[in-house]
């Protein structure tokens, strides 16, 4: 190489970096930071009082980030950057390696990879993303295990409200329970519950929606299948211990099967396959009160979005709040549910979502240690075998991608390694 190269901004086919970057000028890394989707500090690297060139970048630490040139104020973002800067560090030190290896003669070659486990990144520039596939595995087997997981939980749900109907004492026995919700609207809206089920499949979809476009798609469907699969195995058992009466005096619940398993069997079937939706007309029974499942959806659905969806998406995330919130007031305006019944699946519900994604952001949570309680939860296994592969570098990345591999045209407009101008992704 001469004193002086035009140094350009290339990937081999593998797409590891193809230049040497602590060559690059700050016009290079202006480059490098606009293609990387931050072309709001591209023209800090090349104006500042010291310029960041290609040495000044690969020193960078995440502190610097924060600090003069850039000012990044988002912490996320400052993540973000900071593992590409790895991902840059990780990629020169590699092809380093390899040279010192040809200069030495070493026929044997010892293999050295991308995934230099001393240096984490995010991805690498281009369409090679090998990194990210290692950072983030798909790992469809697992994902089928979730599915199957989460089924045994509906499953489970759903015939153990084969037995809690036959214990629901009748109305004229027992009336409906005292409730704060109730003596404040006292009156029954009809048509209520309709609409909260309607929210819900709305929020579904988005949620669907989210999974499905967003690059790491199966991880996002592992955790909240297990989510899924774990809350509705905590609600057989709060139906099946404490069997409360019907909140209201205008349930028409089903006659009861006093043990006959067919019809039993029969019902649990059309309620599974109805997704226990009244809308569906599946869901004639009565006793699954405490807690509520369609709180749980409503809540998860929500948190899903606004979990992996990017801050600047705000719209987004104030709308599906305000349906999910609305969505839980109707159950209380239709008197399908007590109050309790609503407050303990929003409580359940956010502090597995949030206890789970803590462990899968917080490497050394991943760990059996004294000091690490969470690790008791008898649900660790589980979670070790779904997330033991995957990198525990914070907020799993908001990035999206065309799902399919036609139209081609739709695919080559994303580069998988590249940050999406959007904050936040």
């Amino acid at each position: 190489m001469g004193d002086h190269v035009e140094i350009s901004i290339t990937d081999d086919e593998d797409g590891n970096i193809g230049d040497d970057v602590s060559s690059w000028s700050s016009d290079q890394v202006a480059c490098w930071l606009r293609r990387k989707g931050y072309p709001e500090y591209a023209d800090a690297a090349v104006n500042s009082v010291y310029p960041i060139n290609g040495h000044r970048l690969l020193s960078l630490t995440r502190n610097d980030l924060l600090n003069s040139p850039f000012h990044m104020n988002d912490q996320t973002e400052a993540d973000h950057l900071n593992n590409s800067i790895e991902t840059l560090r990780k990629s020169q030190l590699t092809k380093y390696m390899k040279k010192i290896e040809l200069n030495n003669g070493d026929t044997h070659h010892h293999h050295i990879n991308d995934t230099t486990p001393f240096i984490s990144g995010e991805d690498n520039i281009g369409n090679g993303g090998n990194n990210s596939s290692e950072q983030f595995p798909v790992e469809k087997l697992k994902t089928f295990v979730a599915v199957l997981y989460m089924m045994f939980g509906f499953v489970v749900s759903v015939v153990t409200l084969q037995f809690v109907h036959d214990r629901v004492p009748t109305m004229t026995e027992d009336p409906p329970l005292p409730d704060i919700f109730f003596d404040i609207v006292p009156r029954r809206i009809e048509g209520a519950f309709s609409y909260c089920e309607s929210i819900g499949m709305v929020l579904t979809s988005f949620t669907i929606l989210v999974a499905i476009f967003h690059k790491h798609r199966f991880i996002i469907m592992r955790r909240i299948f297990f989510i899924l699969g774990t809350l509705y195995l905590y609600r057989s058992i709060t139906i099946y211990v404490t069997t409360l009466p019907v909140p209201g005096l205008h349930f028409k619940c089903a006659p009861k099967a006093n043990g006959h398993i067919s019809l039993m069997l029969t019902r649990a079937a059309s309620l599974l396959f109805g997704g226990g939706l009244s809308v569906t007309g599946s869901h004639h029974l009565c006793g699954d009160y405490l807690f509520s499942g369609h709180t749980i959806i409503l809540v998860i659905t929500y948190m899903t979005i606004h979990e992996y969806t990017p801050k600047r998406w705000w719209f987004l995330h104030w709308l599906c709040w305000v349906m999910s919130a609305t969505g839980i007031v109707c159950i209380l305006l239709a008197h399908d549910h007590y109050t309790i019944d609503v407050v303990v699946a929003y409580l359940l519900t956010t502090r597995l979502f949030w206890s789970y994604h803590t462990l899968c952001n917080v490497g050394v949570l991943k760990e059996y240690a004294n000091s690490n309680l969470l690790s008791r939860a008898w649900w660790f296994p589980i979670f070790r075998y779904f997330e033991e592969n995957v990198a525990s570098t914070g907020c799993l990345p908001r990035q999206f991608e065309w799902p399919l591999p036609w139209p081609r045209r739709f695919r080559n407009n994303i580069a998988p390694g590249r940050r999406s101008p959007i904050k936040g992704v």
